[in-house]
């Protein structure tokens, strides 16, 4: 990065001697020479498997470059005194994707006039004409500190994008004092209300883009599991624990160290799924449509010989991913109490302590309840019985109990003890059995097992389908959870209402049990496609 950063400054310097040359015309010809070099050689980069974040973190880097230049031409020709530049948004976070836009604030120093001074308003215009007839989309503001400050209160929207202000030129100290006070009038007393609007905000995305992580057409950037999700996991550790970055929640033991290697790796591919969007389309887009999935997976490389393959291939990829930033979220919210789990089992835990008689919660086979949670007893629980690992999920369905976030992370990790000789025990098979012959009540369990990671390692057949796209328009979801979607219908007929659907509720409830033959299941003889048959 910083012999990137070295380069480009070289070439600036040779391509932008902006003294004596006061054409306009002239300037914006060297401007617009100097960044197709720079961003043919971008493109070269990220054709060569450059990593996601390294060319959008490279590309705000050559966009501070330009912009210093033409704030200080702007300076040298009109003179104003008290200015900032200042990145805000995702620039301000030092991450540009090709067509982005780009977000920036000119901050300026109290004038005791109600109206911009002339040589500012000069200055500003200056710079925001050369960006426009360049040809970049810019999203600017212009404000004093307290019109900045303000304005972040009324506002979450204005609030997040100053959080990753950056100074990019102009006076230091102005900008420092900005810094300063908005620290403490904007975020010191404002956690609550701004964590609770970031948790609403990342639930209203979700339901607005699907609700799912494996949408066959996928957001990236807003959808579950997006960059955006990834983004508001910082923002509110930012608020909540008062620190920057995920190497400071891993110090703080909030988060493992395994666990920010592989938020890290998820993001970096999302970043650079992005980039690459943007260069198909030339233009800012976020939708990874179906047409676009076949092309990207050809530009990353991928080995297989069929086109269908090589897409699916690479939407396996995207959707690990995806699910890994959803998932680590969710675990980590709720370690910071922003749950409604993690809330329930703190009012759980101060009931059982209060001298009030209080009902206590139940405990069973190595977990407890509290409210309608399951928790584990200890860490060790599965090594000490691994065939709890499919027993929780009976007393999951037995007492119409959910998993904890704790427990769901517990069970993934633990997930690897689900081997040949578990799948082959005759007590897992009579477990699972059990689970499927409770009508009406299978979907939830199985999507359950799929969250966590069991039921693709206890049924290989079903680990085939995870993430596996199908390329037609009768499916909006993945083979997995068009599968889940699917008996989850199914179970809903048990107790319809719905006069449309009321002879297949009757059919429904005369079926017999149809799974006597899982009462001897073996692996070898009793495959998917026998069981999708019956």
């Amino acid at each position: 990065m910083i012999r990137h950063r070295e380069k480009v400054l070289a070439h600036a310097e040779k391509q932008l001697a902006l003294q004596g040359k006061e054409n306009r015309e002239q300037l914006l010809g060297l401007y617009k020479k100097f960044l197709k070099i720079e961003n043919h050689r971008l493109q070269l980069k990220h054709n060569a498997a450059g990593g996601g974040r390294e060319i959008v973190e490279e590309r705000a880097t050559l966009m501070d470059i330009v912009l210093r230049h033409l704030f200080e031409y702007a300076v040298r020709k009109h003179a104003p005194i008290g200015l900032v530049l200042v990145a805000i948004g995702g620039y301000g976070r030092g991450e540009l994707n090709p067509y982005s836009d780009v977000d920036i604030m000119f901050l300026r120093a109290v004038s005791g006039k109600k109206t911009i001074p002339s040589a500012v308003n000069a200055s500003i215009e200056t710079i925001l004409y050369m960006l426009w007839d360049i040809g970049f989309k810019v999203g600017h503001s212009t404000r004093t500190q307290s019109e900045a400050i303000q304005q972040a209160n009324l506002d979450m929207l204005s609030k997040t994008s100053l959080l990753e202000a950056r100074l990019v030129a102009g006076d230091k100290k102005l900008f420092e004092e900005f810094k300063v006070a908005f620290e403490a009038e904007c975020v010191q007393g404002y956690e609550k209300s701004y964590i609770a609007d970031r948790v609403k905000n990342q639930t209203d995305r979700h339901e607005k883009n699907g609700g799912s992580v494996y949408m066959q057409e996928p957001n990236i950037k807003n959808g579950c599991g997006s960059l955006r999700d990834y983004q508001n996991l910082i923002w509110v550790c930012h608020c909540k624990e008062h620190v920057s970055g995920l190497a400071a929640l891993v110090a703080k033991k909030l988060l493992h160290e395994s666990e920010r290697r592989q938020l890290d790796r998820a993001y970096d591919f999302l970043l650079r799924v992005r980039t690459e969007l943007h260069y198909l389309n030339k233009r800012s887009t976020d939708v990874l449509s179906l047409n676009f999935q076949f092309q990207i997976a050809n530009k990353f490389g991928y080995p297989q010989e069929n086109i269908l393959r090589r897409g699916e291939a690479f939407m396996r990829d995207y959707y690990q991913h995806s699910r890994a930033i959803f998932n680590i979220s969710e675990v980590l919210f709720d370690r910071l109490c922003l749950t409604p789990q993690s809330q329930e089992k703190r009012r759980g835990i101060l009931k059982f302590f209060s001298r009030k008689k209080t009902k206590e919660s139940e405990r069973f086979d190595g977990f407890y309840t509290v409210g309608n949670l399951m928790y584990p007893e200890s860490r060790e629980i599965f090594s000490q019985d691994t065939h709890r690992l499919i027993r929780v999920f009976q007393h999951a369905q037995i007492r119409n109990l959910s998993l904890s976030l704790e427990l769901q992370q517990l069970i993934r990790r633990r997930v690897r003890l689900v081997d040949r000789t578990f799948q082959y025990s005759r007590s897992a098979r009579e477990t699972f059995a059990a689970i499927l012959s409770r009508k009406g009540e299978v979907g939830r369990i199985l999507r359950m097992m799929h969250q966590v990671d069991f039921l693709g390692r206890y049924v290989p057949e079903f680990g085939e389908l995870t993430c596996l796209v199908q390329h037609e328009f009768f499916h909006r979801y993945t083979a997995d959870e068009h599968t889940l979607v699917c008996i989850e219908k199914l179970d809903s007929l048990i107790d319809t209402k719905d006069p449309k659907f009321a002879n297949y509720r009757v059919l429904f409830q005369k079926l017999e049990n149809l799974l006597p033959a899982i009462r001897v299941w073996k692996p070898e003889r009793y495959r998917l496609k026998n069981l999708q048959k019956k």
